[in-house]
């Protein structure tokens, strides 16, 4: 016999078979079966959901940070060539906190600054009116501008924003317009790595002082040629903020081009030795002490 011959029936018995089943299936559908609504795709929380989860369950058993409980955060990339995250917590739709993660090795993470208030960092809100306050855009126009992140440590943060053919940068946290273009960022941070210090995964808030927001600027000991105050001990600038004493913090991350001058405000201790500064500025911002300390310098 024909090889072809013994297959062919082999063949219409194997169509044959699947299509007898599909039809029973068929007929025993009712049309209440037959449209209802397909169940929802159960959601698998990565591993950067979960330790922003844990993190947040951690700091919002603090007051400036209860409303995180019920936020719904939002986590989007840090920017073009970074290992990082900028996590918006929104309730209600409004910004109501943010923190930024950074990549480390062997697949974990680090928490880097992170802040309270109505502007988050990065904040579309703070920077729409920014650009039509200055005149840059009108309501309509700010739908066409293009936008890109750029953050290399908290006062190193910027927006670049092309509207049409020009390019106008802007601090990603008060959306203020910077004395910068792109050749300059590029020459001022070739060769500077991420900052990426923050808390161990597991650690605890293990004490924390608030003092009243007072203005940075009622004192110049900057340009009065002040010693500045000795910050690398921790225990020092914790016992100033218990005192109720004024701290400031002052840097030049872009050179002679710009100065900030920041009211310190409080801090927060973690269980690990971490000591993050609370900072006015549009909103509370904490930054590890670490992390500023390589940055600028502190004044009473």
């Amino acid at each position: 016999m024909h090889p072809m011959k013994t297959f062919l029936p082999k063949l219409r018995t194997t169509i044959l078979v699947p299509l007898l089943l599909l039809f029973t299936i068929i007929a025993g559908y009712s049309p209440t079966q037959a449209f209802a609504a397909p169940s929802e795709e159960t959601h698998t929380p990565s591993k950067l959901e979960k330790q922003v989860h844990e993190w947040v369950s951690r700091l919002a058993k603090h007051s400036p940070f209860k409303a995180w409980q019920t936020a719904d955060p939002q986590i989007e990339a840090l920017g073009p060539g970074t290992h990082s995250w900028l996590v918006l917590f929104t309730k209600e739709g409004k910004d109501i906190g943010y923190m930024v993660v950074h990549a480390v090795t062997e697949g974990t993470f680090q928490l880097g600054e992170y802040g309270v208030g109505p502007y988050s960092l990065f904040s579309q809100q703070r920077l729409k009116q920014s650009l039509i306050d200055s005149g840059l855009v009108s309501s309509d126009q700010y739908k066409r501008i293009n936008t890109v992140k750029h953050y290399i440590h908290p006062f190193a943060a910027a927006w670049e924003v092309t509207i049409g053919n020009e390019v106008f940068w802007l601090d990603a946290k008060t959306a203020e317009q910077l004395p910068l273009d792109s050749v300059t960022w590029k020459k001022l941070f070739a060769e500077e790595k991420q900052v990426t210090i923050g808390s161990s995964i597991g650690a605890s808030i293990a004490d924390s002082k608030f003092n009243k927001l007072f203005d940075a600027y009622d004192r110049l000991p900057w340009l009065t040629k002040e010693a500045p105050f000795p910050a690398k001990d921790a225990k020092k600038i914790q016992s100033r903020l218990n005192n109720k004493q004024p701290l400031r913090y002052v840097t030049e991350p872009f050179g002679d081009a710009m100065l900030y001058a920041v009211p310190v405000i409080g801090y927060q201790r973690w269980s690990n030795g971490r000591i993050d500064l609370a900072i006015d500025m549009e909103g509370t911002r904490f930054i590890s002490l670490e992390s500023l300390l390589s940055k600028g310098l502190f004044y009473r």
